[in-house]
C-alpha cells in the first residue's frame, strides 16, 4: 500500500504555492488547455493564472485527500471512503489519480475487491508515474486473488495485467492464463468453469471454491462442480500468441532489437518472417514475405548497428533483412540446389557473416555486409550405402580453440565440425547414434564448449566439442519423437532446453542430466522449434508449435506455483472406477503404457502405477476377484494383464495372438470373468479367478475388435462387441452368438440415394449399455459423430441418432434418477442426453483438452480423461 505522507507533499506543494508563488506569478496560460497540464505537481504555478474552476477543482480536491488522510489515520475509515468518494469526481490529475488509489486501498482492506480493481485500472491510466507503479504493484496481486474480479472482467483487461503478476497474484495470474485460449471469447459461465477447473489443476481448491461461486447474471448454475484435476498440461509460459497460419518451423531469439525493443524472429510453414516483441508477445510490424515455400531456418546478428535477420528454407535461397527497414539488404543469395535447412551467425576476420546448410550437403558462408560468398562452399561426398546422402538438418556456430566453426548434423546422426576461417571440416565426424539429428545447440558446460544433439530417437545428448567424446547421461523425454533442443548460459549456469510432440518443454541441468522444470506449450500443437536467450540474467525460451503459435516461456526462478497432482506421460485412454477397503478409486490408463490409481474423493495418488511392459495402454476394466479387486488392463504386445490395485503386483495375463484393443468385466453364475476383443478379430471370454479362455476364440467379426461392454438381456449376462462395421452380441456362458449382428446404416444424405455398395457406412468406435423404461438399450457411437441408439430386445432403433459433434467418449448413467448419455468430444466438451427424451440435459461441461474418456462412479460423480489429465466433477451444490 502507498504511504500516504509520500503523496501529501502534492497537496503541501498545492497550498504552499498559493501563498508563496504570488510574489513570483507564472505565466498565464490559454484557459482552453487541457487542465491536466496545471496539475502536475512539479508544474505548479500561481492558481490566479488558472481558469477559475481548475483551480478550485484542485484546491477541493486535494483538501478532500488530505481531510481523508487524517480521518484514516484516526480510524474513522467511513469518512474517509466518503472524502475519497467525492475526491475521485475530480476532473484535474493527478489528484483525481491519487484519489481512486487511496480509495481503492481503503476498499480492498474492507473486502470490496471487485470496486478496488475498477478504481486502480482507472488510476493505471493516470500521468503520474508513481501511482501508476504503486496501482500496478496492486494490480499485480491483490486483484489475481479476486474470484470475482477473475471471473467477470473483461479478458483483455485481465490478460494485459498478466506479466505484472506477481507474489500471491502469480497462482491467480497462472489460473487465468492456462486456458485462456479457450475462455477470453467464451460466455462468463464457461469462463468460470474453466478457471474453476484450472485452479483445482493447480491443487488449490480453495480458490476453484471461490471461483466457482461467483454469480454471473443471467446465465445457468452449472451442473457439476470441479473436486479435483491432475495439472500434467499446465501452460507456464508468460505469452502465447497466434503466430503463422501454419507451423513455426524456426525462430530466433537473440540481442537484436528494433526501435528499442528487444524482438523475437520467426519463420514459418506459411512462407513470412515475423518479428514479435520479446516482453509482450505484440507483433512488431507486417510479415516480411518474399520466400516462395515455407521458411526453414531463421538467425539474427548486428550489422553495424543494424538489427537483420537471416532467412533460409525450400526455395533454395537464402534472404538478409534489414529489421528496421524491413526490406531486404541484397538480391536472395543464392548456390544452394536444395532445401535449406539450417542457418546461423558468427564473426569471421571481424566480418559478420551468415553460415547455412541444407539437403545439398554444402555448407556455405556468406558476408552478411555485401551478400557474396565468404569462400569455397565445404561438405564432402556421402559414404556408400547412404539412405540420404544430400541431408544436412541443422547448423551451429561457436568458438573452439580461438578458432570460429560451424557445427552441422545430418538426417544419419553424424556431426561435423567445420573449420570457417580454412573452409575444410576440422575433425573426423562424430557419429551420435541417437538416429537424425533434429536440432543442435551449443553451451558452455563445466568451462568446456558443449554441443547438445536432438535426436529423433526421443533423447537429447551432449558432447564435449574439443574431445568428441560424450557428456554426461541421454537427456530423454517422455515418449521416443524428435526432439528439438536449444541452450543458455543464464546467471545461475547452463541449461539445456528440449521438447517434442507431446508439447511439453522440458528444463535440464547439464552437469547432472537432471530435469529442473517443464512447461507445457501446446495445447493445440507440438513443439517444432526452440530458441534460448536471457533476460535480467535469466533463461528465456521462445517456442515455436505446430499450430503456428509462439510462445514465451520463462523458468521461474522462484520456483513453481501451486501443488498440480502428477499424472499421464501422453494422453488417457480410458477412466474406469473400482471399490477397495470401503474407498472408491479411479484407474486411468494412457498412451504411456502406465494406468494410475486415484482416490476418488480426494485425488491422491493410490498405490504404485502399473507399469506393465510398456506398451500403449488401450483399456482398462475392474473386477472383484476372491474378494480383492482386480483390474484388467488391455494393453500392446498380444496381451491383457491383471493388476492387483493393493498390492501393485501383477496377478496374471490373458495372452492373446494379437493386440487387445478392448475390454470389458461382469459375472457369470457368480463367477467374474472378463470380455476381451483383439485386433484379429477375436472375441474371447475369461475365468478371472483361474485364467481360464473358457470357450477358445470366438470368431465372428471381419477386423479387429475396438470396443466391448456388457448387459443383462433376459435375466441372463450379455457380452456386446464391436468391430468398425457391425455389433455382435454373445452369451459368455455358453461362448455362442445372440441372434444376427447388428449393422448401423450410413445417414441418408441430400440428393439422391447412393448405391450401397459405393458408401461405406460409418466407422463404429464406442459402445455403451443403459436400461430405460426397463428395457436394455445399446449406444453405438460412430466416427460421423452420431450416437445410434437400439433395443436390444428386438434390435429396433430407438429414435433418430444423437448427434455429438467429434465424439470421442462415451457412457452412460443415471442423473436425477433419469437414464442419460454422456459424451465427450474432441471439442473438448462433455454433453449430456436425457435417453427417455432423446434431448439434451444441462449445460456442457467445457474442458481445455479434447475429451478421451468418460465414466460415472456409483454414486454419480463424473470422471473424465482431458489429453493427458484426469478430473473429478460432483453435483454442483444447491442454491
Amino acid at each position: 500500500m502507498t504511504d500516504s505522507k509520500e503523496h501529501r507533499g502534492w497537496i503541501g506543494k498545492l497550498f504552499g504555492g498559493r501563498r508563496t508563488r504570488a510574489e513570483r506569478p507564472a505565466p498565464a496560460r490559454p484557459a482552453g488547455e487541457d487542465p491536466r497540464a496545471w496539475a502536475r505537481p512539479e508544474e505548479l504555478v500561481d492558481l490566479s493564472s488558472l481558469p477559475p474552476h481548475v483551480a478550485e477543482d484542485m484546491v477541493a480536491t486535494a483538501a478532500l485527500i488530505d481531510e481523508a488522510d487524517r480521518a484514516r489515520e484516526h480510524g474513522h475509515r467511513e469518512q474517509a471512503e466518503e472524502l475519497l468518494r467525492a475526491a475521485v469526481r475530480s476532473t484535474v490529475d493527478p489528484y483525481r489519480q491519487l484519489a481512486e488509489e487511496r480509495l481503492g486501498t481503503l476498499l480492498s482492506e474492507n473486502g470490496e475487491v471487485e470496486e478496488a480493481i475498477a478504481l486502480w485500472l482507472r488510476a493505471a491510466e493516470g500521468p503520474d508515474p508513481g501511482l501508476r507503479q504503486a496501482v500496478g504493484v496492486h494490480l499485480g496481486s491483490i486483484a489475481f486473488t479476486d474470484a470475482a474480479f477473475l471471473v467477470r472482467a473483461d479478458p483483455a483487461t485481465v490478460l494485459a495485467l498478466l506479466p505484472g503478476a506477481w507474489g500471491a497474484g502469480r497462482l491467480g495470474a497462472a489460473v487465468y492464463q492456462a486456458s485462456a485460449h479457450r475462455h477470453r471469447d467464451a460466455p462468463a459461465a464457461v469462463r468460470r468453469h474453466l478457471l474453476a477447473l484450472d485452479a483445482a489443476r493447480y491443487g488449490d481448491l480453495d480458490l476453484a471454491a471461490r471461483i466457482a461461486a461467483v454469480p454471473v447474471p443471467d446465465e445457468p448454475p452449472s451442473r457439476r462442480r470441479v473436486e479435483w484435476a491432475s495439472g500434467a498440461q499446465l501452460g507456464g509460459c508468460r505469452w502465447s500468441t497466434p503466430g503463422h497460419a501454419d507451423g513455426v518451423s524456426a525462430v530466433a531469439a537473440g540481442t537484436v532489437t528494433v526501435d528499442g525493443r528487444p524482438v523475437v524472429v520467426t519463420g514459418g510453414d506459411d512462407g513470412t518472417v515475423r518479428l514479435w516483441d520479446l516482453a509482450t508477445g505484440e507483433p512488431v510490424g507486417e510479415p516480411l514475405a518474399d520466400h516462395t515455400g515455407p521458411v526453414l531456418a531463421v538467425a539474427t546478428a548486428d550489422l553495424d548497428g543494424r538489427p537483420v535477420a537471416v532467412s533460409a528454407g525450400t526455395d533454395k535461397a537464402v534472404r538478409v533483412w534489414d529489421l528496421g527497414t524491413r526490406r531486404l539488404l541484397h538480391a536472395p543469395l543464392t548456390g544452394h540446389t536444395g532445401w535449406v535447412t539450417g542457418a546461423a551467425t558468427t564473426t569471421l576476420r571481424d566480418r559478420p557473416v551468415a553460415v547455412t546448410c541444407g539437403h545439398d550437403q554444402s555448407v556455405r558462408v556468406w558476408d552478411l555486409a555485401t551478400g557474396e560468398p565468404a569462400g569455397a562452399p565445404m561438405g564432402e561426398p556421402a559414404g556408400p550405402g547412404s539412405a540420404y546422402p544430400h541431408r544436412l538438418a541443422a547448423v551451429v556456430t561457436t568458438v573452439l580453440d580461438r578458432r570460429p566453426v560451424a557445427v552441422t548434423g545430418d538426417f544419419e546422426g553424424t556431426i561435423r565440425i567445420w573449420d570457417l576461417a580454412k573452409g575444410r571440416r576440422l575433425r573426423a565426424p562424430l557419429v551420435t547414434g541417437t538416429g537424425a539429428v533434429e536440432a543442435l545447440a551449443t553451451v558452455s558446460a563445466g568451462g568446456r564448449p558443449t554441443l547438445v544433439v536432438g535426436g529423433s530417437d526421443g533423447t537429447a545428448t551432449l558432447w564435449d566439442l574439443a574431445s568428441g567424446a560424450q557428456a554426461g547421461e541421454r537427456l530423454a523425454g517422455s515418449a521416443p519423437w524428435p526432439q528439438a533442443v536449444a541452450a543458455v548460459t543464464s546467471g545461475a549456469g547452463p541449461v539445456v532446453v528440449t521438447g517434442d510432440t507431446t508439447g511439453m518443454v522440458r528444463l535440464w541441468d547439464p552437469a547432472t542430466g537432471r530435469q529442473t522444470a517443464q512447461a507445457f506449450a501446446g495445447p493445440l500443437g507440438r513443439v517444432r522449434t526452440l530458441a534460448a536467450s536471457t533476460a535480467d540474467g535469466r533463461p528465456v525460451v521462445l517456442v515455436g508449435t505446430g499450430d503456428g503459435r509462439v510462445h514465451r516461456w520463462d523458468p521461474d526462478t522462484e520456483g513453481p506455483v501451486g501443488r498440480p497432482l502428477p499424472g499421464h506421460g501422453d494422453t488417457v485412454t480410458s477412466v474406469t472406477t473400482i471399490g477397495t477397503d470401503g474407498d472408491t478409486l479411479v484407474v486411468s490408463s494412457a498412451w504411456d503404457g502406465t494406468a494410475r490409481l486415484w482416490d476418488l474423493a480426494t485425488g491422491a495418488e493410490a498405490g504404485t502405477p502399473f507399469t506393465g511392459s510398456g506398451e500403449p495402454v488401450h483399456g482398462t476394466a475392474a473386477a472383484v476377484v476372491d474378494g480383492r479387486p482386480v483390474v484388467v488392463v488391455a494393453e500392446g504386445g498380444e496381451t491383457a494383464r491383471l493388476w492387483d490395485p493393493v498390492t501393485a503386483a501383477e496377478a496374471g495375463a490373458l495372452d492373446h495372438d494379437a493386440d487387445v484393443h478392448a475390454v470389458a468385466t461382469t459375472t457369470l453364475d457368480g463367477r467374474p470373468v472378463a470380455v476381451t476383443g483383439s485386433a484379429d478379430g477375436l472375441v474371447r471370454i475369461w475365468d478371472l479367478g483361474t485364467g481360464e479362455d473358457l470357450h477358445g476364440p470366438l470368431a465372428g467379426h471381419e477386423s479387429g475388435v475396438i470396443a466391448a461392454a456388457v448387459t443383462v438381456l433376459d435375466g441372463r449376462p450379455v457380452a456386446v462387441t464391436a468391430d468398425e462395421d457391425t455389433v455382435r452380441l454373445w452369451d459368455p456362458a455358453a461362448g455362442t452368438p445372440i441372434g444376427p449382428q447388428i449393422t448401423v446404416a450410413p445417414p441418408a444424405g441430400p440428393g439422391p440415394a447412393a448405391d450401397p455398395e459405393d458408401e461405406a457406412p460409418p466407422a463404429v468406435e464406442l459402445l455403451a449399455t443403459a436400461v430405460v423404461d426397463g428395457r436394455p438399450v445399446l449406444a453405438v457411437g460412430c466416427e460421423d459423430g452420431l450416437v445410434h441408439l437400439r433395443d436390444l430386445t428386438t434390435r429396433a432403433p430407438i429414435g433418430g441418432p444423437v448427434h455429438a459433434a467429434g465424439l470421442t467418449a462415451m457412457a452412460t448413467a443415471r442423473i436425477d434418477d433419469r437414464p442419460a448419455l454422456v459424451t465427450g468430444g474432441d471439442d473438448g466438451v462433455v454433453r449430456t442426453w436425457d435417453l427417455t427424451t432423446l434431448t439434451r440435459s444441462g449445460p456442457d461441461l467445457v474442458l481445455p483438452f479434447p475429451v478421451e474418456a468418460l465414466a460415472v462412479a456409483p454414486d454419480g460423480r463424473l470422471v473424465v480423461g482431458f489429453g493427458r489429465e484426469v478430473g473429478v466433477f460432483g453435483p454442483a451444490d444447491p442454491a
